[in-house]
C-alpha cells in the first residue's frame, strides 16, 4: 500500500504528462486509441492546466485538435497525413521537447487499374473549369469545423459489400501513376443501400467529375466523411441524419470500373483511413 502511495504521489509530482490513452470521460474525445503511422490518428494524453496549451504545445508539423475532460487532462488528437515521411513526431511545450512518439513504417500496395474512357483518365480542357470547381468544393466541405458535439467515433460499415481497395494504395491507372487513395472501396450490388455510420449533418451533395454523386457528412469536432460514386443521393442539404439512416445507393458514376461505394474520412482536413473507426 504503502508503495502504491508513493507511485501515486510522485506521479501527480510528475503530471503525468506523457501517457498515450484513451480518455472516455470526455465523450467529445472519445477517438480511437493511438494508430501511429502515415494515414493513422495520434491520441495523445497529457496532464496540463494551462489554457494556452493550443498555443504552447505542437506536434511536430501535425495539425492537432485538444479535448479536455476537466481543466486538466487533455486528449491531443492529430491526423497523420499519407504523405508523412519522418520515423517520429517530437512533442513539445513551451520549445521544450517533452515527449517523441514512433511512427510505424506501415505498408501500402499498388493498384493497377485500366478505364476504358480516356477522358475520365485525362479529362478535356473544356473540363478543368468543373474538376476545379469541384475540387475547391470538396476541400471546403472537409475541412468544415463545426462547433456541434462529436457524441463517439464508433462507426459501422456503411454498406453491404466486400473491400475491393484499401486505403492508401499507391494508385496506378493505364499504367500512369496517381494521387494515392484515399478512401476506403466496398463493392457492392447496384442499388444497396448506404448508411451514415454516425450521426451528422449533410454539408455538400453533387454530381462531381470524378467521384460521381457525392454526399458529405459533417460529424463534428473536424471529423467529416464523403460517400463517392452513387446512383443516387436521398438527402437534401443541411439534413442531420442519425447513424444507421440511408443517405443514398451503390452506383457506379464517375470515375469507376464497377458500381461501388467509395468512401473518405478526414480529421481537421486530412485523409485517414476509415478501419481506424469501425465499430
Amino acid at each position: 500500500m504503502k508503495s502504491r502511495s508513493l507511485v501515486l504521489l510522485i506521479c501527480l509530482l510528475s503530471s503525468c504528462a506523457y501517457l498515450p490513452t484513451l480518455n472516455k470521460k470526455n465523450e467529445s474525445c472519445y477517438f480511437p486509441i493511438d494508430k501511429n503511422y502515415p494515414g493513422g490518428l495520434v491520441n495523445y494524453y497529457l496532464k496540463s492546466n494551462d489554457s494556452d496549451l493550443k498555443n504552447k504545445l505542437q506536434m511536430g508539423n501535425l495539425k492537432f485538435m485538444i479535448c479536455r475532460d476537466d481543466d486538466l487532462n487533455a486528449n491531443i488528437l492529430a491526423p497523420i497525413p499519407l504523405t508523412y515521411s519522418k520515423n517520429k513526431i517530437e512533442v513539445t511545450l513551451n520549445d521544450e521537447l517533452i515527449d517523441t512518439l514512433s511512427i510505424e513504417d506501415k505498408f501500402y500496395r499498388e493498384s493497377r487499374i485500366l478505364i476504358q474512357n480516356k477522358d475520365l483518365v485525362n479529362p478535356p480542357s473544356s473540363m478543368q473549369e468543373r474538376i476545379e470547381r469541384e475540387y475547391l468544393q470538396g476541400l471546403t466541405a472537409k475541412n468544415t469545423l463545426s462547433s456541434s458535439d462529436l457524441k463517439q467515433t464508433k462507426m459501422d460499415i456503411p454498406v453491404t459489400g466486400i473491400t475491393s481497395s484499401e486505403f492508401g494504395v499507391r494508385r496506378f491507372i493505364n499504367g500512369e501513376p496517381r494521387n494515392r487513395h484515399i478512401g476506403l472501396d466496398i463493392a457492392a450490388n447496384e442499388g444497396e443501400p448506404i448508411r451514415a455510420p454516425l450521426d451528422g449533418k449533410v454539408i455538400l451533395i453533387g454530381n462531381f467529375f470524378y467521384k460521381g454523386n457525392v454526399v458529405y457528412l459533417d460529424h463534428g469536432n473536424g471529423l467529416v466523411s464523403s460517400y463517392s460514386h452513387m446512383s443516387e443521393e436521398t438527402v437534401v442539404m443541411n439534413q442531420s441524419l442519425i447513424a444507421g439512416e440511408v443517405l443514398g445507393y451503390v452506383g457506379s458514376t464517375g470515375r469507376v470500373t464497377g458500381p461501388h461505394l467509395h468512401w473518405e474520412v478526414y480529421f481537421l482536413g486530412v485523409p485517414i483511413n476509415p478501419e481506424i473507426f469501425i465499430n
